[in-house]
């Protein structure tokens, strides 16, 4: 027997955590009684002799994809290349900027007459997806007497050439003196406007992230070093935001050779030190407890399991822990090979790792996805260890857009909720601000019989998610369906106006019903900016899933009786 352990009587552990001092000869006792005044004959570790190897990352790909794409981790954080949407059209800030810069060059050129044709030739959108700005607003007010960037580089890109020159003017309505003219200012701004477009502007490419899951609503990539090929990283359900070691598993990788070797930590000496964490009792029983922790703060019943336990952990064990610093490079995949504490009685042992002939997860240790699973058991653990390229921090710019996936338990459907939509100026439009609200029905005269109806509207921003069997059988799916509203005089159903509802795989919108929880699920898409440690500024637009408000109610209600 190790301890003995009473039975309480008492409904919490607060009274005995606070151990309350009455007087001297009782401090003397309880200090007789924990055993602080016998010595004992032991050794305590003096250093540690370690030896190791690692791995540098420097290949990732999106799950689906059969060939690695390089990664320097050393000039770009991995948040970034695996978050960035794809650049398939000029944002709408450099859009503004193609058509100011044409604007000064020809009035600063004493050209201000031809500007105007551009500006009707070329003028930005006032309808499609996502929708212009509010009419009224600084945005629209400015668009309205710029042309369009991204629709200049076509004109501008005929005039600079003299095979097309004389057609473009045409279709401009300009002079061939006026086509001579304008040539050399659109070579500039071809040069300036290229080396900031996309290479590859398409309105129809999807602007989402290659690695994001699209039926998960979350990132799924590997992770890999040339130096490993047998053992890869694989984060199947990374939700965005700060990349931690536990988004990843170990999994097998190819049967290839490896290209170069890894670096090793050998004879590598350090001095352990008792670890410390916050609200850690102090060792002896005497010392008294700095006025920052109240250890009769801890409210714990007899049924508080997690509580009591972690108490108990504390109070027994809590010094019986070491650290010691071993600086690892950012980026890699780290396996122990040799572990030798020497004593100060000058005693060697040598020591395996403290989960070795354990299964099961493991703080800070991966998790081997291709070890062996079985009914109530955990997969074995992977011995490497991974010390991600993560940002210490970044900075948010407010959402872009956001999407609450809900159920309504009431009509037995799932919802989206467009709250947040971008405009086509870079704004955000609020729909539950802009949307007009369901028309209600209008008031019966007094006597007049109840009135049938069919069912009621729903808002303009919410759109059914209907429930869907896989071919197993089995699985459920939740397909985003068209929703014909009675109100609308074409009686065409209202697509989506954000991105995060429109993106699909050629099998439509979809995800699995399991990411609709009770508590619902929230999607949205933000502006971040980073600087990684080499001093380089990134920026990208990302999205975070997380946690929605819960349930809730569309309105929608079938075969009613008003009276």
């Amino acid at each position: 027997m190790e301890r003995y352990e009473t039975i309480p009587r008492a409904g919490g552990v607060e009274e005995g955590l606070a151990a309350r001092v009455h007087d001297p000869l009782w401090l003397l006792a309880r200090q007789w009684q924990f055993g602080e005044f016998t010595a004992e004959d032991a050794a305590s570790a003096a250093w540690v002799d370690l030896t190791a190897e690692i791995h540098l990352l420097d290949r990732w790909r999106p799950i689906g994809e059969d060939a690695d794409r390089p990664y320097d981790r050393m000039t770009e954080p991995l948040e970034r290349l695996i978050e960035q949407e794809v650049e398939s059209r000029p944002d709408p800030g450099l859009r503004v900027a193609g058509g100011l810069r044409l604007r000064r060059a020809l009035l600063d050129a004493g050209h201000g007459d031809l500007f105007a044709l551009f500006v009707n030739a070329c003028p930005f959108p006032v309808d499609g997806k996502p929708p212009p700005p509010a009419e009224g607003g600084i945005p629209a007010r400015i668009r309205s007497r710029l042309p369009d960037g991204a629709a200049l580089a076509g004109p501008l890109a005929r005039l600079a050439d003299p095979a097309q020159r004389a057609d473009e003017a045409a279709n401009l309505g300009l002079s061939s003196a006026g086509a001579d003219t304008i040539a050399p200012f659109a070579a500039d701004w071809l040069a300036w406007w290229n080396a900031r477009a996309p290479k590859a502007s398409d309105d129809a490419m999807p602007v989402r992230p290659e690695t994001w899951d699209v039926h998960r609503l979350e990132y799924a990539f590997e992770l890999g070093a040339a130096s490993l090929p047998d053992v890869r990283l694989r984060a199947t359900g990374h939700p965005g935001g700060r990349l931690e070691w536990w988004a990843a598993d170990a999994v097998p990788g190819a049967a290839t050779p490896p290209e170069g070797a890894p670096l090793t930590l050998t004879d590598v000496r350090a001095v352990p030190t008792p670890a410390r964490f916050g609200g850690m009792p102090v060792p002896r029983f005497w010392e008294c407890e700095d006025a920052g922790f109240d250890p009769g703060g801890i409210d714990a019943a007899p049924s508080d399991l997690g509580r009591l336990l972690l108490t108990a952990f504390v109070t027994y064990s809590g010094e019986d822990w070491l650290m010691l610093p071993v600086r690892l490079p950012v980026g890699s995949l780290t396996r122990v090979t040799g572990f030798r504490v020497t004593d100060v009685f000058g005693g060697k042992r040598v020591l395996d790792p403290a989960g070795a002939a354990d299964d099961g997860w493991s703080l800070f240790t991966l998790t081997d996805a291709a070890g062996p699973s079985e009914p109530g058991r955990e997969r074995p653990t992977s011995p490497w260890f991974f010390l991600p390229p993560a940002l210490p921090d970044a900075l948010d710019g407010p959402p872009l857009e956001s999407v609450l996936y809900l159920r309504d338990e009431m009509v037995n459907l799932a919802w989206a909720v467009e709250p947040t939509v971008p405009d086509d100026a870079g704004g955000v439009i609020d729909r539950f601000a802009t949307d007009p609200p369901p028309p209600e029905s209008a008031p019966l005269p007094p006597g007049s019989p109840p009135r049938y109806r069919v069912e009621t509207s729903v808002p303009l921003n919410w759109y059914p998610l209907a429930p869907e069997k896989l071919a197993d059988q089995e699985s459920i799916l939740l397909r985003l369906v068209p929703l014909v509203r009675g109100d609308d005089p074409e009686g065409k159903p209202r697509e989506p106006l954000g991105e995060l509802l429109t993106e699909g795989d050629g099998g439509g919108v979809w995800l699995y019903e399991e990411e609709v929880p009770r508590a619902g699920t929230a999607v949205s898409r933000a502006a971040r900016q980073a600087r990684w440690h080499d001093g380089s500024t990134h920026f990208w637009t990302t999205r975070v899933k997380g946690t929605g408000g819960g349930e809730g109610s569309s309105g929608l209600r079938f075969d009613i009786l008003e009276p």
